[in-house]
Protein backbone atom coordinates (compact mmCIF):
# COMPACT_ATOMS: atom_id res chain seq x y z
CA UNK A 1 0.00 0.00 0.00
CA UNK A 2 1.01 3.32 -1.18
CA UNK A 3 0.62 6.13 1.39
CA UNK A 4 -0.22 9.60 -0.92
CA UNK A 5 2.48 11.98 -0.92
CA UNK A 6 0.54 15.04 0.83
CA UNK A 7 -0.36 12.40 3.70
CA UNK A 8 3.26 11.11 4.00
CA UNK A 9 4.60 15.04 4.50
CA UNK A 10 1.72 15.90 7.48
CA UNK A 11 2.76 12.50 9.42
CA UNK A 12 6.74 13.69 8.91
CA UNK A 13 5.46 17.12 10.42
CA UNK A 14 3.83 15.37 13.07
CA UNK A 15 6.42 13.10 13.69
CA UNK A 16 9.01 15.80 14.33
CA UNK A 17 6.68 17.57 16.52
CA UNK A 18 5.93 14.57 18.64
CA UNK A 19 9.88 13.77 19.25
CA UNK A 20 10.25 17.57 20.46
CA UNK A 21 7.19 17.51 22.03
CA UNK A 22 8.31 14.59 24.07
CA UNK A 23 11.88 15.71 24.50
CA UNK A 24 10.95 19.22 26.09
CA UNK A 25 8.05 17.27 28.30
CA UNK A 26 10.81 15.04 29.71
CA UNK A 27 13.58 17.87 30.59
CA UNK A 28 10.44 19.75 31.71
CA UNK A 29 10.46 19.13 35.20
CA UNK A 30 14.59 20.69 35.23
CA UNK A 31 12.77 23.96 34.16
CA UNK A 32 10.07 23.89 36.10
CA UNK A 33 10.44 21.80 38.86
CA UNK A 34 6.23 22.28 40.33
CA UNK A 35 5.34 19.86 37.78
CA UNK A 36 7.55 16.97 39.72
CA UNK A 37 5.25 18.16 42.86
CA UNK A 38 2.36 19.00 41.16
CA UNK A 39 0.21 17.72 44.51
CA UNK A 40 1.66 20.80 46.35
CA UNK A 41 -0.64 22.96 44.08
CA UNK A 42 -3.61 21.51 43.50
CA UNK A 43 -3.84 18.13 45.49
CA UNK A 44 -4.02 14.84 43.30
CA UNK A 45 -2.86 15.52 39.98
CA UNK A 46 -1.74 13.42 36.56
CA UNK A 47 1.09 11.58 36.05
CA UNK A 48 4.47 13.06 34.06
CA UNK A 49 2.96 10.46 31.50
CA UNK A 50 0.03 12.03 31.53
CA UNK A 51 0.91 15.27 31.38
CA UNK A 52 3.20 14.60 28.11
CA UNK A 53 0.29 12.61 26.66
CA UNK A 54 -1.85 15.78 26.82
CA UNK A 55 0.84 18.17 25.40
CA UNK A 56 1.33 15.24 22.51
CA UNK A 57 -2.67 16.25 21.88
CA UNK A 58 -2.19 19.98 21.87
CA UNK A 59 0.63 20.05 19.93
CA UNK A 60 -0.30 17.16 16.95
CA UNK A 61 -2.72 19.43 14.74
CA UNK A 62 -0.05 21.85 14.85
CA UNK A 63 2.59 19.39 13.67
CA UNK A 64 0.00 18.07 10.64
CA UNK A 65 -0.25 21.59 9.64
CA UNK A 66 3.34 22.80 9.83
CA UNK A 67 3.93 19.56 7.71
CA UNK A 68 1.70 20.25 4.82
CA UNK A 69 3.02 24.04 4.94
CA UNK A 70 6.60 23.24 4.95
CA UNK A 71 6.08 20.26 2.49
CA UNK A 72 4.92 23.35 0.17
CA UNK A 73 7.98 25.56 0.08
CA UNK A 74 10.85 23.88 -1.42
CA UNK A 75 9.29 22.84 -4.55
CA UNK A 76 12.65 23.43 -6.85
CA UNK A 77 15.08 21.35 -3.63
CA UNK A 78 13.31 17.97 -4.16
CA UNK A 79 12.09 15.65 -2.10
CA UNK A 80 14.58 15.22 0.35
CA UNK A 81 14.25 19.08 0.81
CA UNK A 82 10.49 18.51 1.35
CA UNK A 83 10.58 16.47 4.28
CA UNK A 84 13.13 18.19 6.21
CA UNK A 85 11.02 21.25 5.55
CA UNK A 86 7.67 19.75 6.69
CA UNK A 87 9.89 18.22 9.58
CA UNK A 88 11.29 22.23 10.54
CA UNK A 89 7.85 23.91 10.01
CA UNK A 90 5.95 21.03 12.09
CA UNK A 91 8.09 21.46 15.19
CA UNK A 92 7.81 25.15 14.66
CA UNK A 93 3.87 25.03 14.88
CA UNK A 94 4.23 22.24 17.10
CA UNK A 95 6.15 23.78 19.80
CA UNK A 96 4.12 26.56 21.10
CA UNK A 97 1.12 24.38 21.43
CA UNK A 98 3.10 21.84 23.53
CA UNK A 99 4.55 24.46 25.71
CA UNK A 100 1.11 25.79 26.52
CA UNK A 101 -0.03 22.19 27.16
CA UNK A 102 2.68 21.54 29.76
CA UNK A 103 2.53 25.16 30.99
CA UNK A 104 -0.89 24.37 32.42
CA UNK A 105 0.43 21.79 34.61
CA UNK A 106 3.16 23.61 36.54
CA UNK A 107 1.27 24.82 39.17
CA UNK A 108 0.39 28.38 38.09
Amino acid sequence: MKVPRPLSFALTGWLAGVVVTVGMGSYWPMIFPAIVNNEHYYGFGPSLFAIIGIAVLFSSPGGLLGGMIGSRIPREGGLTEQYAMAAIMGVVLALPFACLGLWFFTGW
